[in-house]
């Protein structure tokens, strides 16, 4: 019943909401239960949110009356949580109402991440014989390689084994992309993960340092979002932790959404 009524809420804001997506996928696919609720406001959803399987609340894009209704209520249940995620000011705005915005004693580690939206994108005739092909069985142990440095750049590093076994698993489902250049040098890898009824995420974009700032990036990108149309999605969605001005999304033109965070709380 959630997810009925859910649904036609979340899909107004589907980039916004996209981790929604995966994690009923998961759950119908496990047969597994969780906690899940819409919360009203004047008779229309106002907000969604559910309990992640790593004890995380997730929480839509959606008003604050609702967060407000919604923290008032995790109080009153006692809700022991790992962590918030969802748009910045809708969870900001929940730790507000909880009282715990701020605790020290909490020792908040936040993850920030700038969520942005590829548009109309165009490719340079520079690149017209690089090729985008999914990461064959021989180039599995350069792909190997390169998510584990994928994993050790990220400001914080990311689990190698996590990432790694992430990697695996888009390589077998051909979802782990490789560009190649015309002599059939691999010189970029980036993957599908999960996907809304209108977007593809694109995560795992790796470049090696010696091909960085000369447009490989920014083609990768593009032939993923192409080929992504193809598959009949209106467009990808892309997650950015970079802090820096120069965000290779953004330079190329990609729409940004605004950012989502990850409160973990212990």
């Amino acid at each position: 019943m959630w997810k009925i009524k859910a649904l036609p809420f979340l899909k107004r804001e589907e980039g916004w909401n996209n981790l929604f997506w995966q994690i009923i996928q998961a759950r119908e696919k496990f047969f597994q239960e969780g906690w899940a609720a819409n919360v009203f406001c004047e008779g229309k959803i106002s907000l969604s949110a559910l309990h992640t399987p790593s004890k995380y609340l997730l929480i839509s894009y959606g008003s604050l009356r609702a967060v407000e209704a919604l923290a008032k209520y995790s109080l009153r249940q006692k809700w022991e949580l790992y962590g918030i995620s969802g748009p910045e000011d809708m969870v900001n705005f929940l730790l507000d109402c909880r009282g715990e915005k701020g605790r020290k004693s909490w020792g908040y580690t936040p993850r920030v991440f700038k969520l942005f939206q590829t548009t109309n994108l165009s490719k340079k005739a520079r690149f017209k014989d690089y090729k985008l092909a999914p990461v064959s069985n021989i180039d599995w142990p350069k792909a190997r390689i390169w998510a584990q440095k994928f994993a050790m750049e990220a400001d914080p590093p990311m689990n190698l084994s996590a990432i790694t076994q992430l990697a695996k698993q888009m390589h077998s489902e051909k979802n782990l992309f490789m560009l190649s250049d015309p002599q059939n040098h691999p010189c970029a890898m980036a993957g599908f993960g999960r996907s809304t009824d209108r977007y593809r995420v694109i995560n795992m974009v790796y470049v090696p340092q010696d091909m960085r700032r000369q447009g490989i990036g920014k083609e990768l990108i593009t032939r993923m979002a192409l080929y992504a149309k193809e598959l009949r999605y209106s467009a990808c969605l892309l997650f950015s932790e970079r802090k820096e001005a120069g965000n290779l999304y953004d330079t190329m033109g990609c729409k940004a959404l605004g950012k989502f965070v990850e409160y973990g709380l212990v």
